[in-house]
């Protein structure tokens, strides 16, 4: 079969078969998945907002669900409350943090006995009237860690003035001038200098080509400079973390933002004076002036209150779908004065954060494997008891026992097993996980929007478009000093422990492909790089059908212009 052959193969594919397009969003406008994020850092704070949805809901409230469902499997007397006896069989919050991540291998102590109870009753009763609330439960898994969302423990390091061998490389080959200035010209060309080192034609330029694309010393600086950023991710958490998750407090209460405050206060406050001056908190002149409402010099802890209440410096909307993920920024946001928003990212006084999420999941539990080993152990009666299972070879079965055995007869039928495997895979992925890494002053990563260690066509072109507001002096360029320092803000599905920096060099010429996360499918299959285009390379029907599809004549058909080209057939 020919190119144009395949082309209109998957072109009719896409449209005799609808429902293979991309998931409809159902999601509504009241839905509450609000998650502020404070970055306590060098040179001073940001905010940033995160609107976390999955499969169109939003995030906290498939948690509330899940957790709803759970505490009525508990709950066998159908009681709206949890008993003594029901709370014996409440997992731990390591073992609801298993769950989530897809383990159903819970089994962590081989000498416990059956029928041990993993929580102690006091923890769940906090009201002391002898039973377990639906809140209550709900509240314990908050208080312990297995809440919507967490973040990973992680100090992300500020080094203003730290060397960065690939922003060396990058500049040079940018500044064909040689003033050590980047000016508009020089940066719209960099389409036409970088893409000569596509050394695997995929019209990617991984870190990896560009250090082969400079001398010897300067291949050595930049596996120096990768291995000190791997070895920095990898040293001991010193101190407090760079990330806070602001409380989500109801309308009639500041509680959780009074402690933020107050968590901001102690962590900036060098003097100890009880007070932020500009110099301590780090802000500009302009914000630190509008805080100040009694006009001293210093803020108070209200006044940090006003601010951390105020609109962030960015704000995010964060769809995460089965196993792909999308990211789009709220349409009616407008940057804070004074910082720059597009869509991955918001930079405010020599701070970007880039917010980058992860398509990923966590492995499936083979459910199947626990249902062999209940039919070993079964004595073709349906069910089997704690006597049968203390043979060793039973031990992760044995784990499941006492939560499965709902109806407390002391015996676990196999519909039993089945159920409750069944609750367990529903909460895979069913907490998000934020992780903040440092990942310099650089020029590659202020290119690299989406942060996958690789510039695509669309980024390079792009490049004066996304630098032009770092020039700070307003000269028309930008100079190395002038580039913010940049931090990765991962968001992904109950990964805990498994979330790096993505603009590491992991191997090879350049990173793996990633997969398109949106469009059509017959634009998923095309897009073969998975930088979110597809190229005239990439394309496989007729010319004719590219520039129908291109409606800006970029050379390029964009998500955007599938998504539009496949909603304006559908309704031929």
């Amino acid at each position: 079969m020919n190119r144009i052959a395949l082309g209109t193969f998957l072109l009719t594919l896409w449209a005799v078969q609808p429902a293979l397009a991309a998931p409809k969003d159902s999601e509504t406008k009241d839905a509450d998945d609000t998650q502020d994020v404070l970055y306590v850092g060098k040179p001073h704070p940001v905010l940033v907002r995160l609107h976390l949805r999955i499969d169109g809901k939003s995030a906290f409230a498939q948690w509330d669900n899940y957790l709803e469902r759970f505490f009525k499997h508990l709950d066998r007397n159908n009681s709206g409350s949890l008993d003594r006896i029901e709370a014996n069989k409440v997992p731990s919050t390591q073992q609801m943090l298993q769950f989530f991540q897809g383990n159903l291998y819970i089994y962590f102590n081989p000498r416990a006995k059956l029928g041990t109870r993993q929580v102690n009753f006091e923890d769940l009763d906090k009201d002391r009237d002898g039973k377990v609330t639906l809140e209550e439960f709900k509240d314990f898994y908050l208080r312990g860690g297995a809440g919507p969302v967490q973040l990973q423990a992680r100090a992300a390091f500020y080094n203003p003035g730290g060397t960065d061998s690939l922003t060396d490389i990058v500049f040079d080959l940018l500044d064909t001038n040689r003033d050590g200035k980047l000016s508009r010209k020089e940066l719209e060309s960099a389409p036409k200098v970088l893409m000569r080192y596509d050394n695997d034609d995929n019209e990617l330029v991984s870190q990896a080509e560009l250090g082969i694309a400079g001398n010897r010393s300067a291949q050595y600086r930049l596996a120096a400079a990768q291995q000190a950023l791997i070895a920095g991710q990898r040293r001991p958490t010193a101190g407090q973390s760079n990330l806070i998750l602001v409380a989500r407090d109801d309308g009639r209460r500041a509680a959780g933002k009074l402690a933020i405050a107050r968590d901001i206060l102690a962590r900036y406050d060098k003097d100890k004076d009880g007070k932020l001056s500009r110099e301590e908190i780090g802000f500009s002149r302009k914000l630190f002036d509008q805080l100040d409402r009694n006009k001293d010099g210093k803020l108070n802890v209200l006044e940090l209150v006003r601010w951390v209440k105020e609109k962030p410096a960015g704000e995010f909307t964060v769809r995460l779908r089965g196993s792909g993920t999308m990211m789009a920024r709220r349409p009616a946001m407008k940057a804070k004065p004074g910082a720059r928003l597009d869509d991955m990212s918001v930079t405010l006084d020599g701070v970007q954060i880039n917010v980058v999420p992860q398509a990923t999941l966590p492995n499936y539990a083979n459910t199947m494997a626990l249902e062999n080993l209940f039919d070993q152990a079964d004595d073709n009666k349906g069910f089997v008891t704690r006597k049968q299972l203390d043979n060793q070879q039973y031990v992760y079965l044995r784990g499941l026992f006492d939560l499965a055995d709902r109806n407390n007869d002391g015996r676990m039928s196999k519909q039993e097993l089945k159920s409750f495997l069944s609750l367990l895979s529903a909460a895979r992925g069913g907490q998000i996980t934020l992780s903040l890494v440092a990942t310099g002053q650089g020029l590659f990563q202020a290119l690299d929007a989406n942060g996958d260690g690789q510039l695509s066509v669309r980024e390079l072109r792009n490049s004066w478009k996304r630098l032009q507001s770092y020039d700070r002096d307003k000269d028309g360029c930008v100079s190395r000093s002038e580039f913010p320092y940049q931090f990765q803000l991962t968001v992904n599905r109950s990964a805990y422990g498994n979330v790096g920096v993505r603009t590491v060099v992991r191997g090879g010429m350049g990173n793996p492909a990633r997969l398109p996360m949106r469009g059509p499918l017959w634009f998923r299959k095309m897009d073969r790089n998975g930088d979110g285009d597809v190229s005239r390379t990439e394309w496989l029907g007729t010319g004719k059908r590219f520039d129908e599809i291109d409606a800006d004549k970029d050379g390029l058909i964009s998500a955007d212009e599938a998504e539009a080209y496949d909603a304006a057939v559908r309704k031929k």
